[in-house]
């Protein structure tokens, strides 16, 4: 689960993906918090962005933070990279005269990780183009934790 730097998912192009342990039982988790490990966001408007969407979430299905003693650790991973684009001819887009287009793709992924065994419990995955500016990154990332944590807890057992 890997997240970095600037993050900016556009809402209609954001895939996600959620896997998890089918042992555990996820209604024992009453609260959480952050720990240490994982890969944050450069930009502070972008981590600010993912803490507050992934607090206001968990919140959502009944998690509380908690400064000690958390049942579960969350833990982000943020990255972005730069793709590149040889429309053919027939492309509705407009083509920039050297003919390649450029953009930015961002993944994120949120870990829930067991704070008695440190193992991963539930890891959300998402994944899409990058869009610029401090609204539409709040936007695309709280849509994309959204998606993400619509399928938490899962059922049980």
């Amino acid at each position: 689960m890997t997240l970095l730097t600037t993050l900016l998912l556009v809402a209609s192009s954001v895939t996600t993906s959620v896997e998890y342990d089918h042992q555990v039982d996820f209604s024992q988790y009453k609260t959480w918090s952050w720990h240490e490990g994982g890969t944050a966001a450069l930009n502070p408007v972008t981590d600010k962005a993912i803490r507050d969407a992934s607090e206001k979430k968990l919140a959502a299905h009944g998690l509380s933070r908690v400064d000690t003693s958390a049942a579960l650790f969350v833990v982000y991973h943020a990255s972005r990279t730069t793709q590149i684009d040889i429309p053919t001819a027939k492309s509705a887009s407009p083509v920039p005269p050297s003919g390649i287009l450029y953009f930015q793709k961002g993944s994120l992924v949120v870990d829930l990780l067991d704070a008695g065994s440190g193992k991963v419990v539930w890891r959300g995955q998402a994944a899409g183009v990058l869009r610029y500016g401090p609204k539409e990154i709040a936007a695309q990332v709280d849509a994309a934790v959204e998606e993400m944590l619509a399928q938490f807890p899962p059922s049980a057992p």
